[in-house]
């Protein structure tokens, strides 16, 4: 008989071992059919996610205003509840001092971007105008440099006349033939206008709710994961949503307080300098900045022609400007500021720039490398554990 129950068991050892293969197995090639379905079938699914996000854009705006926002909720909810001691009802306090802090931390940032619009949108238009008021000039000055240089004009005559029989054709086979298609793109761009606006004011009450109820929200989420996966995978579940939380928002965060500070930087060297166009030269900086590694080139070439149109010399003095200000924020303020938050090196950067700036556009360079932080993250934990089992060092120099 032992020798009958040692068989027996022998034998479910190798029918469990065979059913973890063929369940492994089977899940490589369902995960392989998926990737291939989501590759060949991307316009299909993009078009109805698409569909289904436009539906809920108020709400997906109200989440994220919650979530950049949460940690300053965070910590104004600490501060009032050191101001408020031993109080009767604690859960009511409670409640009542997170509803307090959501509340006036909206409040605060609606009053601070009002702010910032009402200083430098005034600026930008001056800008701009000015530009509009002096570019007849710049023709002319561009026009000179042109006459002045015989090659050059032929080579531009030339150029010229192609680019205007172009022209001319584009003009007359779609733009005389689809103006009124033309005319309702318009309107619906001044209409898009205001369903956004329209969606961020409705998302800013939302990210109030959201806030209020961020704690209810993470333990129902907790809960959800403890009752479907066993104690083990969920601890693990949870630990990689920890990390990738502490990547997105340290990246995000991180990368706007830098953006900012750029911007004002650039805002204040122009001043000093009695530049040009010195609001929208610094909009330009500090926006661009927000993309990662190609940000700074992006901003740096518009800025520069700017200038150039106005003064030459000091074109090239902005140039060697934004070149020493985005060298001073690569190696000492955004280090400061990000820290390691991503842990990945530089051409893991350029890649997932790359890479989801191809798939998701200007969304995809905005949030690519914090989301291929996570997938480096998930891939590197997988990879120590299974090495880990087997008895290998887990370190890279010692291979």
């Amino acid at each position: 008989m032992g020798d009958n129950d040692l068989e027996r068991s022998q034998n479910k050892q190798i029918f469990k071992h065979t059913l973890v293969q063929a369940s492994a197995f089977l899940v490589v090639i369902l995960c392989a059919i998926l990737f291939f379905f989501v590759i060949f079938s991307y316009n299909t699914w993009t078009g109805k996610v698409a569909y289904v996000v436009s539906g809920l854009r108020s709400i997906i705006i109200g989440i994220v205003i919650a979530y950049l926002l949460n940690p300053i909720v965070n910590g104004t909810e600490k501060r009032m509840k050191k101001l408020l001691k031993n109080p009767k009802n604690e859960a009511k306090a409670n409640a009542a001092i997170r509803a307090a802090s959501a509340i006036f931390v909206v409040l605060v940032t609606v009053l601070v971007v009002c702010i910032m619009l009402y200083t430098i949108l005034p600026q930008i238009f001056v800008s701009v105008s000015s530009l509009n008021r002096n570019f007849p000039y710049y023709v002319e000055e561009v026009t000179d440099l042109i006459q002045s240089n015989r090659r050059l004009q032929a080579f531009l005559d030339n150029a010229l006349t192609n680019a205007t029989e172009v022209i001319s054709d584009w003009l007359n086979e779609n733009v005389v033939k689809n103006i009124q298609s033309y005319m309702f793109m318009a309107a619906s761009g001044v209409m898009s206008v205001v369903t956004t606006l329209m969606d961020v004011l409705i998302g800013l009450i939302i990210s109030v709710y959201v806030l209020c109820s961020m704690k209810t929200f993470v333990g129902q989420g907790k809960k959800i994961i403890y009752a479907t996966f066993s104690k083990k995978h969920a601890k693990v579940i949870l630990d990689t949503l920890r990390k990738s939380n502490e990547i997105f928002g340290g990246f995000i965060s991180g990368k706007l307080l830098d953006s900012l500070i750029i911007g004002l930087l650039c805002f204040a060297g122009l001043t000093a300098m009695h530049m040009p166009y010195i609001a929208l030269v610094s909009v330009i900086v500090g926006v661009t900045n927000v993309i990662p590694f190609f940000g700074p080139y992006i901003g740096m070439v518009p800025s520069t022609i700017l200038i150039m149109l106005v003064d030459f010399k000091k074109g090239i003095i902005v140039l060697i400007f934004i070149i020493i200000l985005q060298q001073l924020d690569g190696n000492v303020i955004g280090p400061k500021i990000l820290g390691k938050s991503t842990g990945l090196s530089a051409f893991w950067v350029v890649f997932s720039v790359m890479f989801f700036g191809k798939i998701w556009g200007i969304f995809g360079m905005l949030i690519g490398v914090p989301v291929f932080g996570v997938i480096y993250y998930i891939l590197e934990t997988i990879v120590t554990c299974r090495l880990q089992k087997r008895g290998f060092p887990v370190e890279t120099e010692d291979y």
